[in-house]
């Protein structure tokens, strides 16, 4: 369903692993893999949706937030999109980010008249 998004946005930024959209409710939405990560991915997503909804719950932002964070040799960014769906992106440490989340910006328009 979001392929052709999630296609542009890895064209731009090649050290992108994997990015897809996952329900607050730890369910995934869909994903596209391009390089697998050396991590259980379906466990992440249900994991940050947790994190996910207690920031939501929060209520710091209505605009949404951007989380990013490095560990080992990967970067795992989470955008919250709306109430009930965030996209989780995983790429390797040294992929820039200013970059990375400007095309997530570029395209978040798109995902969410898909959503």
């Amino acid at each position: 369903m979001f392929k052709e998004i999630f296609d542009d946005i890895h064209a731009h930024n090649p050290e992108t692993y994997l990015i897809g959209i996952w329900g607050k409710d730890g369910l995934e939405l869909d994903k596209s893999v391009y390089l697998p990560p050396e991590a259980d991915m379906d466990l992440i997503g249900a994991e940050l949706a947790e994190v996910v909804g207690k920031l939501d719950n929060l209520d710091l932002d209505r605009a949404g937030f951007l989380i990013e964070y490095i560990s080992g040799k990967l970067k795992i960014m989470v955008l919250s999109l709306n109430s009930g769906y965030f996209l989780l992106l995983v790429s390797g440490k040294n992929v820039i980010s200013g970059k990375l989340k400007f095309y997530l910006d570029l395209k978040k328009d798109g995902i969410l008249a898909l959503l």
